[in-house]
């Protein structure tokens, strides 16, 4: 097979041998691959920084019997304001782990790609309040993968208008919100408010998302929503269960 040349993301990196790094990359058309880069770990490797966690770069590669060669490595994106916020490198490397297990080998996933991108850029720009950014991504990357929770104003089950009761419940089995007579007992209590701030932050771009007015403790909340969503459905955590602990409520958003 010839020589490709792929846009990507790193995702992970591992150190191979004296001076090789083994990586794994999140390509625009290649989906997620992964290859070895032969010396990339000597200071005066021809590489550089090519593969530092989260850098967008651009690769030549060619595929060899068991693993991809790396032959020819740039950076495009560093995100060095992104990475002077130890917060915003643990949203970003956690939604780059979220990739990782949530497609497939060699899946292109364009609008997985752009909405990485989008919410690396967000980080970049401004590190404050970036849980919301990741809360965010999640709900996206669901949709555009097709296992999206229902966050619809209306029962999953019944189709009535959930929003005059006041308080809702979403089900992680049935996958979305239940009225008052189909709740059971396995849902998570929610408000109105609740519903209407996940509708938005699945369904606004990264880039608006902080103009929501979303309490720290609210995203907790989503956090759990989510992992117990994605456990059911998908049979595997979306993110570690240290964040379903709230933090001390740093005020609206």
């Amino acid at each position: 097979m010839g020589l490709k040349r792929e846009e990507v993301f790193v995702i992970r990196k591992i150190d191979f041998k004296e001076s090789d790094h083994i990586v794994r990359l999140f390509g625009r058309k290649s989906g997620k691959f992964s290859g070895i880069a032969k010396g990339a770990r000597k200071l005066e490797s021809k590489f550089g920084s090519t593969f530092n966690l989260l850098n967008r770069s651009e690769v030549v590669y060619y595929q060899g019997s068991s693993l991809n060669f790396i032959s020819e490595g740039e950076v495009l994106d560093g995100w060095e304001s992104l990475k002077k916020s130890g917060e915003a490198i643990d949203v970003g490397l956690r939604c780059a782990k979220s990739i990782g297990e949530l497609l497939g080998e060699e899946q292109p996933s364009p609008q997985v790609y752009s909405l990485f991108r989008d919410t690396l850029e967000e980080l970049d720009a401004d590190q404050r309040r970036p849980r919301l950014l990741e809360v965010g991504f999640y709900l996206k990357a669901l949709k555009y993968l097709g296992f999206d929770p229902d966050l619809e104003d209306r029962c999953l089950s019944c189709g009535v208008d959930i929003d005059q009761e006041s308080t809702l419940q979403f089900s992680p089995v049935a996958g979305g919100f239940l009225c008052e007579k189909c709740r059971g007992g396995n849902g998570m209590e929610l408000s109105r408010g609740d519903r209407k701030s996940l509708a938005r932050l699945k369904k606004l771009p990264q880039s608006r998302l902080r103009r929501l007015r979303v309490p720290e403790r609210k995203l907790t909340r989503y956090y759990d929503l989510l992992n117990r969503f994605s456990e059911y459905h998908l049979e595997r955590e979306l993110v570690p269960r240290s964040l379903r602990t709230a933090p001390s409520d740093r005020g609206p958003g």
